[in-house]
């Protein structure tokens, strides 16, 4: 656990000062929008957000504002300079750990919200301590590297075993795909019973398995090809995917609290949204070449993690 510093506002303005006026106040504008009932599930639950980095990271700020005070923040990391283009961070925050730095700000929204923070992550010693808290879990663990995706795995197993549903962020290129596995209900398995446990130390397999191919921009296949290729390098990643998924989720969120159902796949291309139709007509026939070229490489893939190196065929 960590402390968490709060400001007080300028002198010359009037704030609440019991937490049940302040929170009437905070989300007055939300009235008639969001039910009462809905208002107070949110205010009540607890939110485990694993992951505070693009995905993580975004969610945050509308949960609070919204009328999340109940969070969970768990990141082992600290901001870089290569964050900035995306995270919830600035140049002061370089070094900080980031579920530090995202709890120090939402208690500058709201000085009453409850926000644990860990900064040792998501581990075998606390998932299933923060799981059997949760309401809704945030599931941002990273998918690049194989010790993050046993994490992962290890969260939504505990996830299944309690019964609580669990939102997914994938930022690809200029698509956000959000993945929702409610564990709540009956025969749902771990990750959707796409991955095992042997899938987890390979992770261009473990997205293989995991995002359909309909999710992939057509301006994401060159990245595709050099990771296959076995060049080294972060995967890219742009603000306005991120922000998709911080305008989604809690939506999603207060949908999955309140027993309403709600879409288990959600793909939205910011890039191809904005394009008239000719655009929309070309980018379409430019990504079907590419998928074509890459889908056998991406299925071979899912069945042997051996098989990384991308054919002459599709490169």
């Amino acid at each position: 656990m960590c402390a968490v510093r709060t400001a007080s506002p300028p002198g010359d303005v009037s704030v609440p000062s019991s937490a049940g006026d302040f929170y009437r106040a905070l989300t007055s504008r939300n009235r008639g929008l969001l039910s009462s009932d809905d208002q107070q599930l949110l205010r009540h639950a607890v939110f485990l957000v694993a992951g505070c980095g693009s995905i993580g990271g975004a969610v945050v700020e509308p949960l609070v504002r919204l009328g999340a005070e109940r969070l969970v923040l768990a990141e082992p990391d600290d901001y870089e300079l290569h964050n900035l283009n995306r995270q919830h961070a600035r140049l002061c925050d370089l070094g900080r750990n980031k579920a530090v730095v995202l709890a120090e700000w939402a208690a500058q929204v709201n000085p009453h919200a409850r926000v644990e923070v860990d900064t040792a992550g998501i581990t075998a010693a606390s998932a299933a301590r923060h799981v059997a808290a949760a309401a809704v879990i945030v599931d941002a663990v990273d998918v690049t590297v194989a010790p993050a995706l046993a994490c992962k795995y290890l969260l939504h197993q505990e996830a299944s075993r309690a019964g609580v549903p669990v939102i997914c962020g994938y930022d690809i290129g200029g698509v956000q795909l959000i993945l929702v596995y409610d564990y709540r209900r009956p025969r749902t398995r771990v990750l959707g019973g796409r991955v095992t446990e042997r899938d987890l130390a390979h992770p261009m397999r473990f997205l293989a398995r995991v995002v359909p191919l309909r999710a992939l921009p057509a301006e994401i296949f060159p990245e595709l090809r050099r990771q296959q290729s076995g060049q080294a390098g972060s995967f890219p990643q742009l603000v306005y995917s991120a922000l998709l998924f911080s305008a989604l989720a809690p939506r999603l969120a207060v949908d999955l609290l309140a027993g309403r159902p709600v879409r288990r796949r959600i793909i939205v291309d910011a890039h191809h949204l904005p394009r008239t139709p000719g655009a929309r007509l070309r980018a379409d026939w430019a990504r079907a070449g590419a998928l074509a070229r890459m889908a056998p490489a991406v299925l071979a893939y899912r069945r042997d993690p051996a098989a990384h190196q991308v054919s002459r065929e599709t490169s």
